[in-house]
């Protein structure tokens, strides 16, 4: 089956020729900024009886300009990071190890020092960081006297066992 027309077309060897251009220009020129005579309009200093007053938008006060008020200047100034000690990974051991219900408040304490410096709270979190190192050492304390308490308790258990 053939199509009519297939092969057909303009030699290879031969290039196509591009369209042609026109010569004028897209656009006109555009008008002078003076007139010819090289003078300036005079002013009109009443409106034309045809045109209508000017009504300035909704947002702008005819005494002060746009928008009615005068533009300000805005400095942003982040905080200093505040670097007070957290003590997290003393509550987490003290939380495990040591005493329960203190370790659990002194881990609080150490999340509110961590949320103070990142948000920039100095005092906030020198209060937090102190009142978890408080905390911590007191649950350490308790610690280090239940283990005191509870080897005593056992030796003292196995001594009387033994006589």
């Amino acid at each position: 089956m053939s199509y009519p027309g297939y092969g057909k077309g303009p030699e290879p060897s031969v290039p196509a020729q591009p369209p042609p251009y026109s010569n004028v220009p897209p656009y006109g020129a555009p008008p002078p900024l003076l007139p010819s005579d090289r003078q300036l309009p005079t002013p009109s200093y009443g409106a034309a009886p045809n045109q209508q007053g000017y009504y300035p938008p909704y947002n702008e006060d005819p005494n002060r300009g746009p928008m009615g008020y005068a533009p300000q200047q805005v400095i942003l100034v982040s905080p200093p990071p505040a670097k007070e000690n957290d003590y997290l990974g003393y509550s987490i051991f003290t939380l495990l190890c040591c005493c329960l219900p203190l370790g659990i408040v002194a881990l609080v304490y150490s999340i509110q020092t961590r949320d103070a410096n990142s948000s920039g709270n100095t005092s906030q979190a020198q209060q937090s960081s102190r009142m978890a190192r408080i905390f911590n050492h007191t649950a350490l304390g308790v610690g280090i006297v239940v283990l005191i308490v509870w080897v005593a308790i056992v030796i003292a258990i196995s001594v009387s066992a033994y006589r």
